[in-house]
Parts: C-alpha cells; structure tokens; sequence
C-alpha cells in the first residue's frame, strides 16, 4: 500500500467555492457579498495612496534583500506594537512585550497556538461561535482542545455578552479565550467598552488568558479607538497573546503584513517566552517575508504618509459605514418587516443577514448575489451601483 493513497478528499473552503461560482456567473447585474476584502465605491480593491509611496520609496532606497531575521523587520515590530499600545503603555516600559512580525494574521495566529501547546498544553481555546473558521481549523490542527462560547444570534440579529460569560464560568483556570478586539467576524458585533472592562475583570478573577486577534485596527471607530481591548487588557490582565493582521487596514492582503505578540508577567518571562516563539517561527517558515512590513513600517514612521494612512482608513470606514445606513434605509422603505435595523449598529465589513437558507439560495441562484449560506455577507461589496438591485431582490423575498 501507497502511504499517500489512504486519504478522502477535503471539501473546498466555502468561501471560496463562492468565489468560484460568482466567477462562472453570467448574470450582468452579479454582485458578490462573500469574499472578505475592502472594496471601494467602484467594486475595487484599490492599492491605497500611501502605500504606493512607500513602495516607491522602497524601491528606490532597498539596498538588499538579505534575510533579517526570524522575528521580522524590527521597524516594523516597534511601529506595529506602538499602534497596538500606543507610545507610553506600561507593559511595554516594563519589557513585558515581545512583538514578532509574521505572514499575516493567519501566521500570528498560527505562532500564537504553537507557543500555546507548550507553553500549556492542557488548556483548552474557548472560541466564539459564530467566529472566522480559521480559528477552530489552527487550534485543532496544532493538537489543542477546543469549545465554543455563544456570542451572536445569527437568527435574531443579537449579540449574547451575558451568555458568552455565561459560557466562560465552565472555563479554567489558565484556559485561553479567543476574543475578536473589534469588527467581529463574522458578525460586526462588537462589545461596548464597557463589556471588555467587565470581561477583563471576569478574566482576571478567573485566571483565563485573552488571546485577542485584532484584523481590523481602525474600521469600527478609529485606529486610535480600536485598540482599547488591547491597551486596557494589558493593564489588568498578567499574560496575554495579541494576533494583528495589516491585510485590511493597508489593503496589502497578498503581501501577508501581520504580527503576533506576547504579553508576559515579567521581563524575565517574557525573554523566556519571546525565545520559544523564535524557535516556532525558525522551525515552521524560518524568516518572514519583508515587503509588506517594510510599506507599514515606513508609512507609519513617515509624518506625511502615516496622515495620510489615517485618513484613507477613515475614507475606508467611513464607506463600509455609508453601505450598511443606505442598505438598512433602502430595506425599510422597500420591506418594512425585514428587520434588518441591527445593521447599522454594527462594526466592520461583516454582518449576517435574518435570511431563511432557501431565501439565500433563492438570492444566489435567482437573482446571482452571492453571499455565504449562512447568511454572512460583507457590507463592502455594496456600492452605490448595486444597492438598488441588491435590495430589491431582498425585498422581493419579502413579499406575499
């Protein structure tokens, strides 16, 4: 017997296979609402202004293309960790951070629950359902236990923050919890600030240790703004994991900009800790790849095209906001009993939509908007060239 011909095939991500059928759709009026990229009023996904700068710049200064080291672009650990804390945060003046650059937030992720299985084992990841599949698939595929916290309604449209706490009494002591720092995916509910003092309190009492994947810094409320789970959680909380994806917040998806962090109780621990993860990072990709920390590095160190990053994220945010007043406005008038207000509350590009599954697949195969089956559908594939036909067909779902 072969030793490669014992296995079943892996069915298809979902959200590719949406991808596949959108593109094999002739319907001139076809509108995709499942792949997770921004898109800009056109239906584009746009190089932003401030990148190509610094892209410029880099290619005219780049002297080599030498390794740097397993850790990443240095530049670019100390900009990214500055945004994630800020300038002053406390952990950081203690050396109890490391920050370590890695192939997007999928790879920070990866690092995270690598350190995770031996740094312990026996823990076991709560993580939120509904949540991004990855997370589950990276948790179980490094050899972790895994269970789930109730955190969003997808019929009703809620979000349960006494539920998830609810969940997380049946966690233990030194249990990791997965929480989303802002824009949840897949559901744009996020807490209040309120909610993470209280969850970080709950914690802290209990010894649970956040592990907070943060992916879209500065599309909720501001980049500034969007840090506060991170920068209030390290304060109250001894030890903590941060994954931060640049993909969204620059637009450089393909370039794989991402970074993991560790929080640790001392800067003892933390040279220890900071050393295990070098050794996970040497074994699994050995370097990372420079191009998209060295754009982030170089906006965010420049005065100019930092400004100027600041203010294209908040033209990004700001559409993604004007898509999901205008959707909820639009479904009002066209079905008033659709009951789709809950969107305009919500944060990001995400949002699942109360629709029946044969409502979703009558929207994909009749009228070929494309969304994922469970109803989840990201607010920037609307523009304001396909509002009208996009609503009207919800609306006709709608009617008697």
């Amino acid at each position: 017997k072969m030793i490669f011909d014992g296995l079943s095939a892996v069915g298809d991500d979902p959200i590719l296979r949406i991808s596949i059928l959108y593109k094999a759709d002739n319907n001139p009026n076809k509108v995709d609402l499942g792949v997770g990229v921004y898109k800009d009023a056109d239906g584009y996904t746009a190089i932003l202004k401030s990148v190509k700068e610094a892209e410029q710049f880099l290619v005219n200064n780049q002297q080599s293309k030498g390794y740097l080291s397993p850790a990443g672009n240095p530049e670019f650990n100390k900009a990214v960790e500055e945004l994630l804390f800020g300038k002053d945060h406390p952990v950081v003046k203690q050396g109890r951070v490391a920050t370590m650059q890695a192939p997007g937030g999928t790879g920070s992720i990866r690092i995270g629950a690598d350190f995770l299985k031996i740094s312990h084992p026996d823990a076991t990841v709560w993580i939120s359902n509904p949540t991004w599949p990855n997370h589950f698939a990276i948790t179980d595929m490094v050899g972790l236990k895994s269970k789930s916290y109730r955190y969003y309604d997808i019929k009703e449209g809620q979000f349960l923050f006494l539920e998830m706490l609810e969940d997380l009494k049946a966690a233990k002591e030194g249990d990791v919890v997965i929480v989303h720092g802002c824009c949840h995916n897949a559901s744009g509910a996020d807490l209040s600030n309120d909610q993470w003092d209280q969850l970080a309190d709950f914690m802290a009492e209990r010894k649970l240790v956040p592990f907070i994947d943060i992916a879209y810094q500065g599309f909720a409320n501001g980049v500034e703004e969007d840090a506060y789970a991170v920068r209030m959680m390290a304060e109250k909380l001894p030890e903590l994991l941060i994954a931060s994806s640049y993909s969204k917040n620059f637009a450089m998806y393909r370039d794989r900009a991402g970074a993991i962090a560790v929080v640790s109780p001392t800067a003892q621990a933390n040279e220890i800790n900071a050393s295990h993860m070098l050794k996970i990072i040497r074994s699994i990709y050995s370097m990372p790849p420079d191009h998209g920390a060295a754009v982030v590095a170089h906006i965010l160190k420049d005065d100019s095209l930092r400004k100027q990053w600041y203010q294209e994220v908040d033209d990004m945010r700001g559409r993604v906001k004007k898509m999901r007043l205008l959707f909820v406005k639009k479904m009002t008038e066209k079905a008033p009993n659709s009951g789709f207000d809950y969107i305009v509350d919500q944060n990001g590009m995400f949002s699942f939509l109360t629709l029946l599954p044969e409502q979703i697949q009558t929207l994909i195969n009749d009228y070929s908007i494309f969304m994922m089956a469970n109803g989840r559908v990201n607010m920037a594939g609307l523009t304001e060239n396909n509002i009208d036909y996009v609503t009207d067909s919800i609306a006709s779902l709608f009617k008697a």
